[in-house]
């Protein structure tokens, strides 16, 4: 079993947010206050002018340290989410699988969820995408399968 670091804070990860108009921003205690010459905003809730706000966050590509092409047998994730997320796996193969995620409204919840075993590869990328929903993604550990020879790494 492989951990993926999700602690994007710890690693200094940035943030980068499209078709805001804002020419500065700024943390105010627990807040974040936008500004343009039309004044000064603070971001809030999960809608921009009715429009759901997309997030999504993608932690390193990775072969796990290991040089085989492999498949994944599944994936565990410890999460919480206001609502469905969308976790989608690909390799630099052109293999993607995208799995929804459900709600976990209860609080914090681990969850096992198996991965088409035609998504094979490499190098493995994954991204979790919300549409309107405030999340936190507390660890993903994955289970490959080596089912190749090693590769030269030139």
């Amino acid at each position: 079993m492989i951990v993926l670091d999700t602690n994007l804070k710890a690693k200094s990860a940035t943030t980068q947010y499209l078709n805001f108009n804002y020419n500065s921003m700024v943390r105010f205690g627990d807040q974040f206050l936008c500004a343009s010459s039309d004044g000064l905003f603070k971001i809030e809730g999960d809608s921009d002018n009715g429009s759901k706000i997309i997030s999504y966050f993608e932690p390193i590509t990775t072969d796990f340290g290991i040089s085989n092409e492999k498949k994944l047998r599944c994936f565990y994730i410890s999460y919480k989410a206001s609502g469905n997320l969308t976790l989608t796996v690909s390799t630099e193969l052109g293999f993607s699988e995208t799995i929804t995620i459900p709600a976990s409204t209860a609080g914090q919840k681990a969850r096992k969820e198996t991965v088409s075993r035609s998504v094979r590869g490499r190098y493995f990328t994954f991204q979790i995408k919300s549409e309107g929903v405030d999340f936190s993604i507390d660890e993903i550990k994955v289970l490959p399968i080596i089912i190749g020879h090693g590769r030269d790494k030139n």
